[in-house]
């Protein structure tokens, strides 16, 4: 994470000016260079660690042309990192400076910049996006907002929003942003992929993804979570016994566990509220469309949002005019203990105080905790919550000192509630890093 935190921080300049300045490559092709053709990496080399790839020293001042080219059945998608402003789809431009260099090595010896990335995805006709149900939740100015949308992710590394199905807001961002999962499951994003911050969770298979929205700069701030639609999914999928945290504009909070029967019916009891109630019952009804949209109703509350294939995780939003929210559920298990959960996991923060967060927390084989703030809507950056105990049963569900939660039955999503009325409401999701 150090190195990660270190490349988000360096500006255009610096990256042009390391010491080493190693490129790499995602997917299948080669980077050779226009001038000499002494730099450059092939996808061979890149494979092997060869340090052509790895340091690709500057030591003089020189204009280095970069180019992209794809091996066969792939294509050349786009470049991550810098380029200057001369560069032309395919071609990286890039001015290596001698005194750049010099202070590079005195400040920041033996440290590499950003790599500078050649992005190949397959030519195979097909489409190179992913469709996913949007459940966002938010502030925008001083009043609560919810909305559930269709969003497209590209493979070349952007992705926007397509359709609002329901919100309580009339509009809204339709403008294409820029994405990158890091290979531990950070998943970062910003308005250009020159501008990418830490910004939630995405698992390695793409199936579940988190996007917390820190900039409050434009007065709106959001938390989302993303999962593919599908093509035949249906209420036998929402099945079984599921620990939920619910949290609301209205002040409330609640975990409780619910038993669905697979026919669009259940019952829930809850387990803790910010009133101190336990014992409380309600029923519910539900419908999953084939798409894997679904609708939750229970106790006058409607959470739309969306089921995973196989029913193990549903997450939603709770779209109504006076009172909005976030939603998440995740089916119990039988096997879960610290051994099996313990590992560091990337957060969505969303706090009705009103307070979005991306953090990581560190959970170890003891069940003690550390989290910190990898950036936050205050304007945080990097700073420690503290330590905290967590108690895992069987069932999956979650104890620590002051929230309750649930860890989802193959272990990659977790989920904290907090209910206690000295505290805001505050509902994170975790996904485990990979």
């Amino acid at each position: 994470m150090r190195s990660l935190r270190l490349t988000l921080a360096l500006t255009a300049l610096l990256l042009v000016s390391a010491c080493r300045h190693p490129l790499a490559i995602q997917g299948e092709g080669d980077i050779i260079e226009l001038n000499r053709g002494e730099r450059g990496c092939a996808l061979e080399e890149f494979q092997a660690d060869f340090a052509r790839c790895t340091d690709n020293e500057v030591s003089v001042t020189e204009s280095v042309r970069y180019r992209a080219l794809p091996r066969p059945g792939w294509r050349f998608a786009r470049w991550d990192g810098y380029c200057s402003v001369e560069s032309r789809g395919r071609d990286c431009e890039i001015d290596y400076t001698r005194a750049g260099a010099d202070w590079w090595q005195e400040n920041f010896p033996d440290s590499p910049a950003a790599p500078l990335r050649a992005i190949f995805v397959r030519d195979d006709a097909g489409p190179i996006g992913a469709s996913y149900i949007a459940s966002q939740f938010g502030v925008r100015g001083s009043a609560g907002y919810a909305s559930l949308l269709d969003a497209l992710f590209f493979s070349t590394g952007s992705y926007r929003y397509t359709v609002q199905q329901a919100s309580s807001l009339g509009d809204f961002d339709r403008a294409p942003a820029a994405f990158q999962r890091s290979s531990d499951s950070l998943l970062l994003a910003g308005t250009t992929a020159q501008a990418l911050v830490p910004s939630g969770g995405a698992t390695q298979a793409g199936d579940f993804l988190t996007l917390i929205d820190t900039d409050a700069s434009d007065g709106t701030i959001s938390s989302t979570y993303f999962q593919p639609k599908r093509e035949s999914a249906g209420n036998s999928e929402f099945s079984g016994t599921y620990f939920c945290g619910h949290v609301l504009t209205n002040g409330q909070a609640l975990f409780f566990r619910a038993n669905v029967n697979g026919r669009g019916t259940g019952s829930l009891i809850i387990l803790e509220d910010r009133q101190r109630r336990q014992g409380q019952q309600a029923q519910i009804s539900y419908e999953v469309s084939a798409d894997g949209t679904m609708l939750l109703d229970y106790a006058g509350a409607r959470i739309a949002g969306s089921l995973s294939s196989g029913g193990g995780v549903f997450t939603g939003s709770q779209i109504g005019s006076g009172v909005q929210g976030a939603a998440v559920c995740v089916r119990t298990s039988s096997n879960k203990r610290i051994a099996n959960v313990a590992g560091a996991y990337y957060g969505a923060w969303m706090s009705t105080q009103p307070i979005t967060a991306v953090t990581e927390l560190v959970l170890d084989s003891r069940g003690q905790t550390v989290e910190t703030v990898l950036r936050d809507s205050t304007g945080g950056r990097n700073y420690t919550l503290g330590t905290n105990f967590m108690l895992v049963l069987a069932n999956g569900q979650i104890e620590t000192r002051d929230a309750n939660g649930a860890v989802s039955p193959d272990g990659r999503i977790l989920f904290l509630i907090q209910t206690d009325p000295n505290r805001y409401p505050t509902l994170i999701v975790y996904v485990r890093e990979t």
